[in-house]
């Protein structure tokens, strides 16, 4: 959700194909949750223990401040003062967030979002970012910096690549290209490519890559159950509640692949009442039938704005016994699809 693309560090771990006895989990998105003050983000992190929920997901994005009426405060994106000047700042709240999360059972799920506003838009045009082989080049060392060139001076200065106790995966890019189908099609090779270039630099193939999600079923493509797609985990995002269309062929496609499924967005539209309720059970309980696991979009610590696209739930607010409580439920599901158990270890 929001916005044209993000590269997501998603952190998850390589198991063996076909059904298990693991359990299915699930976890939460927040884009935003490294800028929020601390007392905000002990209560995500605390709400998302109690409800058993193991991943949360956020970006590598600058954020004006105030995000969905928090009190986030502003945060520059690391490449806002050039392509490859680099400022840490985002890098450094982030640290501390895989900190705060590990000591409640949780691991991130780090995507960096990349916008047609951004530096890379502005330099080179929203699809040139996908096809210029200058901005293709500038972005890979973009993942370098991340994932190697940066340390956590909270844990021994020790890389990401190195810090699969604390991270579950990475994405390239959050929904890519889904501005434009046709040309998302045309380009799926891109994602491919962007999976090695996060590969060439985490040995620790515990810690999973991800494709980013799209459109429902179009986050789904065959090229990425290719051996040759260093894709190790299919997203998918579903805002239509037609998982029942083409989830039980991507998952034996995956199967058969050696590679994992997991709804990585959804979510049901505010205001919240009977019928949200209902479309929230219903949505889970679809998920469930095919033993994956689902982070929901999104949720927050403050009462819900009723912004835009207005998917939000707050933690012990309207509708937080209800997505809590089917969390339990996920977590209690054996068999699951995808053994996680791995990535999912501290």
């Amino acid at each position: 959700m929001l916005g044209l693309g993000t590269l997501a560090l998603s952190f998850f771990l390589l198991a063996p194909s076909g059904a298990s006895a693991a359990n299915s989990f699930a976890g939460a998105n927040n884009y935003y949750a490294y800028a929020l003050p601390e007392s905000d983000r002990i209560t995500l992190l605390d709400g998302m223990q109690a409800a058993g929920m193991k991943v949360l997901r956020t970006w590598v994005s600058g954020q004006t401040a105030g995000q969905k009426k928090s009190d986030s405060v502003a945060v520059p994106d690391l490449e806002a003062n050039g392509i490859g000047n680099y400022d840490d700042t985002i890098l450094n709240l982030i640290d501390q967030l895989m900190v705060d999360a590990h000591a409640r059972g949780i691991k991130l799920l780090i995507e960096n979002s990349l916008q047609a506003g951004d530096i890379y838009g502005r330099t080179y045009g929203v699809e040139g970012f996908y096809t210029s082989s200058v901005a293709i080049d500038a972005f890979n060392q973009r993942i370098t910096h991340i994932l190697n060139i940066h340390k956590n001076s909270l844990l021994d200065n020790q890389p990401w690549s190195e810090l699969g106790g604390y991270i579950f995966g990475y994405e390239a890019q959050n929904e890519p290209m889904i501005f434009d189908q046709s040309f998302y099609l045309d380009h799926l090779s891109w994602i491919c490519n962007s999976a090695l270039q996060i590969r060439n630099n985490v040995g620790d193939t515990n810690q999973l890559i991800f494709t980013g999600g799209g459109s429902a079923a179009s986050s789904v493509q065959s090229v990425f159950f290719s051996s040759s797609c260093a894709i190790d985990v299919v997203a998918v995002h579903d805002y239509n509640d037609d998982y029942d269309n083409f989830m039980s062929s991507a998952i034996s496609e995956a199967k058969a692949a050696g590679k994992k499924i997991l709804v990585e967005e959804w979510g049901s539209l505010a205001p919240s009442g009977s019928a949200r309720t209902a479309n929230i059970e219903s949505n889970v309980q679809k998920i469930n039938n095919y033993k994956v696991p689902w982070f929901y979009w999104e949720l927050i610590t403050n009462p819900d704005p009723g912004e835009g696209q207005d998917y939000e739930i707050e933690v012990n607010g309207a509708d937080w016994s209800t997505i809590s409580g089917l969390a339990d439920t996920t977590a209690a599901i054996t068999n699951a699809a995808f053994d996680f158990s791995a990535s999912l270890a501290l």
